[in-house]
């Protein structure tokens, strides 16, 4: 059994972190993971210089050389043919061309243009290192048979980049070509024929400047010129790629705007084509680091599990690991790795999502505990003002306006006298448990059971809106459980009981009484002693429940009380508090005494009415 406690919270962990790590893999995640990648490139770029970079050079046909031509894209044999005779008496290091070549001759219109291109090829290559781009399915023909042919075996990559689940272009990935074989890409292979590793992975943006391109136009106005010297300076020595810039053709979304020429992160494919030649050469391609991501997951589950008890300071802990995560992702980016975040964060959100539930369901299970043991020592409203936390102003006290209930059993103390103190005992649980009923129902908060009396306040420590109406309408409801409770009692032979009930509204002080280990939550004042001798009085009359004259006003003021209809308001002579005036609620449970033979007809209750009693009989 030990052992079977000491591995569960591990077996929790474990589970927790494959959780994580599934949910790290669903596709919005992902999405979310290649956002913050790209994030992460933009702040490097934001607030760091790049890197220098080896020179990549583009070359690229636009708008304006295709107009300058007045031919079709298709039919510009020539002068792509001349600017690789440009680029290679330049000097150019290496020319890689991030284009499809013209798969037709178009024979009658321009003669020999094809093999015009071919014999280019054939000498930039002889110069220097030469790469065609190649897409599968595309129509090659015999002049596509000849353009191979002049690149050589190694003098082909494909153009096509593996796109992310979100379709922006980050990393560079061998495919399969159409005919089987694995070919590499087209940037791949200029690297490897500069002999640079060319292992594929994330394409580094935030190295190296903005790319800027020399338009097709410019090169052959140089060349026609014999600007050698020019071309020599542009492009001697450097990494040249010849693509186009069209904008309706093989536009890419990437991370961050590469191209200096226009804004946004859509670019033309050249653009990531020359940022993962740079990457390349300049040894930067970022490698992914998902396995040291997942164990930073499975150390955040157990940080959190070893401050389960702290929950306070397991989320502050987690904040700051998530961002010491993001951290070190920026420090790993600017070094040729990534630390992927997807794993970290999914396993601190569900761990934390687990902690808080347990958390929860133990702070559940604990209020539950408190509430079954307390629940019958104190007041429902007093618990719950505990259970919130709301009393914990320690002897903090505090004037509030209260209605205040008194009640007492008439006869009891004979009554305790001829009855055993086992039956004494069960005969008060039973009185009590229907008495407390309407108490709790209209909001009462019990202060002490005394013997046979009991005291209860309204308006603290939940807020009620008339406290004067809720201890009206409580007095009412436990006479009508009196009612049901005698029934029953006069059925099972047994003494039937009767109580007297006093109610008062004033000012009173409420907190906590007694001492910082030891204290009662109560209420105390004259409104307190007011509602106790009104109960007093009940012996007098034939009232069960009298209400003092401020709190019937504001009773009243309910239509539920059935003020005007119930209650006969007179003035009386209270003992301490002179002439009070009194309402008088009409009811079939007179204040009479234990009648421990047999329930009596209650006598007529004008006939029982004091002297001292000015009655109001207007108002009935």
């Amino acid at each position: 059994m030990a052992d079977r406690r000491r591995w569960t919270p591990a077996l929790g962990c474990v589970l927790i972190w494959l959780a994580a790590m599934a949910l790290a893999r669903l596709p919005a995640i992902e999405l979310a993971e290649l956002a913050g990648l790209d994030a992460s490139f933009r702040l490097l770029r934001d607030y760091r210089a790049p890197d220098p970079a080896p020179e990549v050079e583009l070359v690229a046909f636009d708008e304006a050389s295709i107009a300058a031509s007045q031919k079709p894209f298709a039919m510009m044999h020539e002068e792509l043919a001349s600017v690789l005779d440009a680029l290679r008496l330049a000097g150019a290091r290496a020319i890689a061309l991030d284009l499809a070549l013209p798969a037709r001759e178009f024979t009658a219109l321009q003669p020999r243009a094809a093999l015009r291109l071919a014999q280019s090829l054939g000498r930039a290559r002889a110069a220097a290192p030469l790469v065609l781009g190649y897409a599968p399915g595309q129509p090659e023909g015999d002049a596509g048979v000849l353009y191979a042919a002049m690149a050589g075996p190694q003098g082909r990559g494909l153009m096509l980049v593996p796109a992310d689940a979100d379709g922006a272009l980050r990393r560079i990935d061998e495919r399969l070509g159409m005919d089987g074989q694995r070919w590499p890409l087209l940037a791949t292979r200029l690297a490897q024929l500069l002999e640079y590793p060319g292992a594929g992975g994330i394409v580094d943006v935030a190295l190296g400047a903005p790319f800027t391109y020399t338009p097709v136009s410019e090169v052959l106005a140089m060349a026609a010129q014999g600007q050698a010297g020019s071309l020599k300076q542009r492009f001697g020595g450097k990494v040249v790629l010849v693509g186009a810039v069209l904008p309706d053709q093989d536009r890419q979304r990437i991370a961050v705007a590469l191209a200096a020429w226009e804004s946004g992160t859509t670019v033309p494919g050249l653009v990531f084509q020359g940022q993962a030649v740079r990457s390349l050469l300049h040894g930067r391609m970022i490698a992914s680091l998902p396995s040291v991501a997942d164990g930073v997951a499975l150390l955040a589950l157990v940080l959190v599990w070893r401050l389960r008890q702290r929950l306070g300071v397991a989320a502050a802990c987690a904040v700051v690991l998530l961002l010491a995560c993001a951290g070190a992702r920026l420090a790993l980016l600017a070094h040729g790795f990534d630390l992927p975040l997807a794993g970290p964060v999914c396993a601190l959100v569900v761990g934390m999502a687990w902690l808080a539930a347990s958390v929860l369901h133990e702070h559940r299970a604990e209020r539950a505990r408190i509430r079954s043991i307390f629940a019958g020592y104190v007041s429902p409203a007093i618990l719950e003002t505990i259970l919130s936390g709301a009393l914990r102003d320690g002897l903090a006290a505090q004037r509030q306006q209260l209605a205040f209930l008194f009640a007492d059993m008439r006869g009891f103390t004979a009554f305790c006298a001829v009855t055993p103190p086992e039956q004494v005992i069960a005969f008060l649980n039973r009185y009590y448990g229907a008495i407390t009923v309407p108490l709790h129902r209209h909001g009462a908060t019990i202060d002490k059971f005394s013997g046979d009396g009991i005291m209860a306040f309204f308006g603290a420590p939940g807020h009620s809106d008339n406290p004067a109406r809720d201890a009206v309408l409580a007095g009412i409801g436990m006479l009508e459980a009196l009612r049901a409770l005698n029934a029953a009692l006069e059925a099972e032979g047994q003494p039937t009981l009767a109580i007297g009930i006093g109610v008062a509204f004033g000012d009173a002080v409420l907190g906590n009484v007694g001492t910082a280990s030891r204290h009662d939550y109560t209420a105390t004042g004259a409104a307190a002693a007011l509602a106790a001798h009104v109960q007093q009085y009940c012996k007098k009359g034939p009232y069960a429940l009298l209400v003092e004259g401020d709190a019937f006003d504001r009773a009243a003021r309910d239509p539920a009380t059935g003020a005007a209809a119930s209650f006969d308001t007179f003035e009386a002579e209270l003992e301490k508090h002179g002439r009070v005036r009194l309402a008088g609620y009409r009811s079939s449970e007179p204040c009479r005494k234990i009648d421990t033979a047999a329930s009596t007809p209650a006598p007529d209750r004008q006939a029982r009415l004091p002297q001292d009693v000015t009655h109001n009989n207007d108002e009935r």
